[in-house]
């Protein structure tokens, strides 16, 4: 007697024919103990359970919290207050102390002897201190806009993984209801071949069947690990939200006030004022001396006290400031091409992921009626094989057809939730 899992297989005849022992060793080797998910992946994981209380923006806010990029805001404001305070300061660069000592003891001696000391402060050119403090606070307006961009980047992450885990679980949880069909078959079709109603052919194609959707419920668990792996890193959570649709974003266009564009907008104003900056600085060399001089005349004997001032103003040299104004001049126009590139790039995405929601919605439609017919197919070809109607291979492909419909109902249900919130990614939504 051949044990099959719970079942045993002894032939309603007797003994088993000579030709139908490559089929018992077959059914041996489909009867061992099947691999379990936990055991792919390696360790039980705690499941990534849904929160009522966490919503879509609660999950933005961690996630801004756990982003790496988090720090570079802080240093971007950091520049720009320096740049503030250096447009507020008298002098346009670090004042130096002067110090002077002349002697003509290696020479001719004649006792001559000078000491001088003083302040050299740097003077801002014309128009030099304006064009500093514009471009401090052309920085701190691309802070503030980069915060903001920022969390619409960090929107998206979570709108990928958050959706990536609901489309994850739902493959899985088909996965187990196809499972499940399938051990309700080879129950059927094990009770039947006791009767002797069906050949042991019948048994090892449903096991079989089995086996592969036992095969498919072990790689979805190992994706819904992977799905929700990947929410906890960008959230930094444990729980997620509930897997809420998201109402689509009124927009019809990419707006100015785009988070991304808005950053875009920001570094065009920081980049020019960088330019004027250049071309107003470079000529900064102008620089006032204020010292006092302490000196003994050659031959002389008693030391003479003066103060004096001198003004240095650099002049011409446009073939040497040129070089770095042309150089400012080009990472300008390159920030425009950037923004240009982006608002092509959202705007394509827009179009792309409005066309995907229209596609969906016309095969939906169309998905859910084909579901009911398999779904009806599928009931009476389980009544025509218990009747002997219907051989085990229509049955199978049967429930094929009917598993492969639900699955492509529940897929589109998702992706029309998950192009709803790339449409509002794309048009600068933020939670």
């Amino acid at each position: 007697m051949l044990k099959f899992g719970n079942t045993s297989l002894a032939h309603p005849r007797g003994g088993w024919p000579l030709c139908c022992w490559p089929l018992v060793a077959l059914v041996g080797l489909l009867a061992s103990p099947p691999v379990t998910a936990e055991e792919l992946a390696g360790h039980r994981h705690a499941p990534l359970s849904a929160d009522p209380a966490i919503s879509l923006s609660a999950t933005v806010d961690a996630a801004v919290a756990a982003y790496p990029d988090l720090p570079i805001l802080d240093a971007r404001t950091r520049q720009a207050d320096a740049w503030v305070q250096r447009g507020q300061s008298f002098i346009s660069g670090r004042p130096s102390l002067v110090l002077r000592y002349q002697s003509d003891r290696l020479g001719s001696d004649a006792n001559l002897e000078e000491y001088e000391a003083g302040l050299e402060l740097p003077l801002w050119s014309p128009g030099g201190r304006r064009a500093t403090e514009a471009l401090g606070a052309a920085l701190l307006d691309e802070s503030s806009t980069a915060a903001r961009a920022l969390r619409w980047e960090v929107a998206g992450l979570v709108r990928m993984t958050l959706w990536n885990v609901a489309s994850a679980e739902a493959d899985h949880e088909l996965a187990e209801q196809a499972l499940a069909t399938a051990a309700t078959l080879v129950r059927k079709v094990e009770r039947r071949y006791e009767l002797g109603d069906v050949a042991l052919g019948d048994v090892l194609l449903a096991r079989t069947s089995y086996l592969e959707y036992e095969g498919e419920v072990t790689r979805t668990s190992a994706a819904v690990l992977d799905a929700e792996r990947m929410f906890r890193t960008v959230s930094g959570l444990e729980r997620r939200p509930e897997f809420h649709p998201e109402a689509r974003s009124e927009a019809e266009d990419i707006e100015i006030d785009h988070p991304a564009l808005a950053l875009a907008n920001a570094a065009i104003q920081s980049a020019e004022a960088n330019v004027t900056v250049t071309a107003k600085t470079l000529n900064s060399g102008a620089s006032v001396f204020v010292g006092t001089r302490h000196e003994q005349p050659a031959g002389g004997r008693d030391f003479d006290d003066s103060i004096g001032v001198i003004v240095s103003v650099p002049f011409g040299g446009s073939s040497h400031r040129n070089t770095d104004i042309s150089a400012a001049a080009r990472r300008a126009a390159a920030t425009v091409s950037r923004r240009d590139r982006q608002l092509r790039e959202l705007t394509l995405a827009m179009h792309e992921a409005a066309h995907s929601l229209n596609v969906v919605h016309q095969n939906l439609a169309t998905a859910r009626e084909r579901l009911q017919i398999a779904e009806q197919q599928q009931t009476m070809g389980e009544l025509a094989y218990e009747k002997g109607e219907l051989g085990i291979l229509d049955l199978l492909r049967i429930q094929s057809v009917t598993i492969a419909a639900r699955r492509q109902v529940t897929g589109l249900a998702i992706d029309q939730r998950r192009q709803t919130a790339l449409y509002n990614q794309a048009v600068g939504d933020i939670p």
